[in-house]
């Protein structure tokens, strides 16, 4: 029983190594210019070992971007559950969470940027839109609590929003005078001040 338990978390564990060694490669060299080659010398192991794992690469995208996004959905319903029931804290606090995770260390978050769903067609895109998709109905929430203009698409809103806080990336410098928390408060205020400059 004790060999069959060890055999098991071995397994478990290179499954966890294979999927950061992807994650940060698809980060690095993005998903068409990474290899499965690349991936298991990353990891140590040859590429035919990979496909114990996965059967593709394809396969595997999908499992590292769906703990990407279980990661950022995890510090936003954090934040919110520490938040107060004011719905521009509760907005201010999810952007917050949001940025901290996409600007933070983790490779698997690096991968849910609007880049990615935008290289695939068919079942692959479909199964990424899906997972962002979950993620996405808490901000549809947030936004819907907002006291905002009836004539406002808040669709529209929503996806300004969080497309201002996705590209985020493409500009962001670490060690720089602008931290996530900084930044996230700027694009929340930029989008509250148009709406309501006495805010």
């Amino acid at each position: 029983m004790a060999k069959a338990k060890t055999a098991n978390q071995d397994k478990s564990n290179r499954r966890d190594d294979v999927l950061e060694a992807a994650a940060r490669l698809f980060a690095a060299k993005g998903y068409a210019a990474t290899s499965i080659r690349d991936i298991a010398y990353q990891v140590g192991i040859l590429s035919g070992s990979l496909y114990y794992h996965f059967a593709s690469k394809e396969e595997l995208l999908l499992e590292v971007h769906a703990r990407g996004v279980t990661q950022v959905t995890e510090a936003v319903q954090n934040a919110l559950a520490n938040s107060t029931e004011e719905p521009w804290s509760r907005m201010s606090a999810a952007c917050h969470a949001h940025l901290e995770v996409l600007l933070g260390d983790s490779p698997f978050s690096q991968v849910i940027t609007p880049q990615f769903p935008g290289h695939f067609d068919g079942d692959v895109r479909a199964t990424l839109l899906a997972q962002r998709d979950g993620y996405e109905e808490m901000f549809r929430a947030l936004v819907k609590a907002l006291p905002l203009p009836k004539k406002l698409d808040q669709r529209h809103f929503r996806l300004a929003l969080l497309g201002a806080l996705n590209w985020t990336p493409t500009w962001y410098q670490t060690g720089g005078t602008d931290t996530p928390s900084k930044i996230a408060s700027g694009i929340v205020d930029a989008f509250r001040f148009q709406l309501d400059p006495k805010a």
